[in-house]
């Protein structure tokens, strides 16, 4: 493959990995949402925020638009939320994995 692929895939990758750009993106999966909408949803500030959403704009995840002051934005390629369920789908099956091992570590 070639040496730019990887690397756009490594800057997409660490684009999804923190937990406020991927409560975002769970609250943009009905759809397009202002900032301040999304400030409200996720507890964040509005200049935290948007930072987080600028991560993911750079890197192609995320559009925006403006609506006079109010800046929207939506989820760019929507297969984007199929490669996070398959890994929340890995993630649930660890999980109940290691549940597992306590609850026979602590019976014994």
């Amino acid at each position: 493959m070639d040496e730019e692929v990887y690397e756009l895939h490594a800057r997409v990758c660490q684009a999804l990995s923190h937990s406020i750009r991927l409560k975002a993106l769970d609250l943009l999966r009905s759809g397009e949402r202002s900032v301040k909408e999304l400030v409200g949803m996720t507890g964040s500030s509005q200049p935290n925020l948007s930072l987080h959403l600028k991560v993911l704009l750079d890197v192609g995840i995320l559009s925006r638009r403006q609506e006079g002051t109010t800046a929207l934005y939506r989820v760019s390629h929507p297969e984007v939320f199929e490669a996070i369920d398959i890994l929340r789908r890995i993630l649930a099956k660890r999980i109940a994995h290691e549940r597992q091992l306590t609850q026979r570590t602590v019976i014994r």
